[in-house]
């Protein structure tokens, strides 16, 4: 009976976790070449109109360098929603109108549409919170190869107090679709802080000890297929105010 009650604890906790979970959905536009100054009138247009700030439906947008999506524009939407507001916000009919202006007046400057997986805030994977902002991210997307053993994740455990240490802001992300691990890296003095030598490798041996840094990468390494670097810059002008 004990073991009964335990269990049935345990999944409320999980499930209860699972509810309250931070997420955000992201989509990706190829702009037709030559477009570019079209397409940012016309969804700087249907943005103001349609998407307003401290709505799901509220966009960030993005210019992508880098990775599978070089030169497209990303838009992040419904951040910070819960699993339970994703049930909440199905059920709401969708707003046709804004649909259609999209495709008449914004859909013609684009060649290709990739809509991205939905992403899951992971705090204790974190020492940047979602709610933090910067006009200049990097994000690290890390495609695991399996699902990876408890001694990967210790060493993702131990990250964020040695980010603190190097003056880094890192908010860690997981997928819904392939078996990813996103750090997102946010660059409050812009660029040059990429011009900084690094401190992570130090700051890390100090907190662990000497050789850690290197040893706890080979062990992430295992696991990882595929590390793809992308550059992020906000494009205030886009979006939602």
């Amino acid at each position: 009976m004990k073991k009964l009650q335990l269990f049935c604890l345990l999944l409320l906790c999980a499930l209860t976790a699972f509810s309250q979970a931070k997420t955000s959905n992201h989509i990706y536009y190829k702009i037709k070449p030559g477009q570019r100054t079209a397409f940012n009138a016309a969804l700087k247009t249907h943005v103001e109109k349609y998407r307003k700030a401290g709505s799901p439906s509220a966009w960030s947008v993005f210019n992508v360098v880098g990775g599978s999506h070089h030169n497209e524009v990303m838009a992040v939407f419904n951040n910070g929603l819960s699993w339970a507001q994703r049930d909440e916000l199905a059920s709401v009919p969708p707003n046709t109108e804004a649909s259609n202006d999209f495709y008449l007046k914004v859909s013609p400057f684009i060649d290709e549409v990739t809509g991205g997986e939905i992403i899951t805030y992971q705090p204790e994977y974190s020492n940047s919170t979602m709610e933090e902002r910067s006009a200049k991210l990097r994000t690290s997307l890390l495609t695991l190869k399996y699902a990876p053993g408890e001694d990967f994740y210790d060493v993702i455990k131990r990250l964020p107090k040695a980010w603190d240490k190097a003056g880094l802001k890192i908010a860690t992300y997981t997928s819904s679709g392939i078996n990813r691990l996103m750090f997102i890296r946010r660059f409050p003095n812009g660029w040059k802080e990429l011009d900084e030598p690094s401190k992570l490798k130090n700051a890390y041996d100090e907190l662990y000890g000497k050789g850690a840094f290197e040893r706890d990468i080979a062990i992430m390494r295992n696991y990882i297929v595929e590390n793809e670097t992308v550059y992020l810059t906000y494009q205030p002008d886009l979006s939602s105010k």
